[in-house]
């Protein structure tokens, strides 16, 4: 195989890449709280085309320059909001994260689509337990009382046979030095990374009780990559068919009997 190939080869998987994380990003359109992802890519030079750059060298070298996948990134900015109505629905205006526990550790999540699990305890979509600035699980005893949630995160619950009102706690949401190195744990939660930096807790959160971030996807936008990507994708399928039509040429070419 040519460098020619190794080029064209090297762009398909790149492609497949980028194709891949366009795909997911447009499939969770209308899922809560979904952050998208993009791809940044680079040029991979050779020893000896990274030696000739270097040394001034002005003959092209195009067949000894690969591109590679650098990494992986998410895009934190904020999704619209959608009034829901529903008393256990939040929405995070700005930065900050909810806090969840899961069998895999603390999470992170933009996703407030929360509900009550038959013992009273605030859940996730997926019945992991949102926790409070202790940390800790967070129950709710109705009581068919009214639960008011403030946008600094207090809850507070009013019996209306009393109308006496009950601080329940108050829902922990944590920032980021830099949120955009979290990594993504399935469609909507975050893990701490090295480059994201430790959790602290946000001292004066911002919340909408009856609301919900919806997904941060530009659906348009997505569709004109991907349709941009397979057009990539098929021009280097095409290209890769003919070194290798050359390099079989080439073989009957040497190979035949004289």
């Amino acid at each position: 195989m040519n460098g020619g190939s190794y080029i064209a080869l090297s762009g398909i998987l790149a492609e497949e890449r980028r194709l891949s994380v366009i795909t997911n990003n447009i499939s969770n359109v209308n899922t809560i709280g979904y952050k998208s992802s993009g791809d940044t890519f680079a040029e991979f030079l050779s020893p000896k085309a990274l030696s000739a750059s270097n040394s001034g060298a002005d003959k092209p070298l195009a067949d000894k320059a690969y591109p590679i996948t650098l990494n992986t990134y998410v895009n934190m900015s904020q999704g619209p909001l959608k009034k829901t109505g529903n008393r256990f629905d939040l929405a995070i205006k700005g930065n900050g994260y909810f806090v969840v526990q899961t069998p895999s550790g603390i999470k992170y999540t933009r996703n407030g689509a929360f509900s009550l699990n038959q013992a009273g305890e605030l859940v996730t979509q997926q019945g992991f337990p949102v926790l409070n600035t202790d940390k800790k699980p967070i129950f709710l005893n109705e009581r068919g009382s009214n639960v008011t949630i403030s946008d600094s995160g207090a809850i507070n619950i009013t019996d209306p046979s009393t109308n006496n009102e009950f601080y329940s706690g108050s829902i922990l949401t944590v920032n980021f030095k830099n949120p955009e190195n979290l990594s993504k744990y399935g469609d909507t939660l975050f893990s701490a990374t090295k480059n994201s930096g430790a959790p602290v807790q946000d001292e004066n959160p911002d919340m909408l009780q009856g609301y919900v971030e919806e997904s941060n996807v530009n659906e348009i936008k997505g569709m004109v990559q991907m349709i941009n990507v397979s057009e990539t994708y098929n021009n280097m399928v095409q290209v890769l068919k003919s070194y290798s039509q050359v390099n079989n040429t080439a073989i009957n070419t040497i190979g035949a009997a004289v």
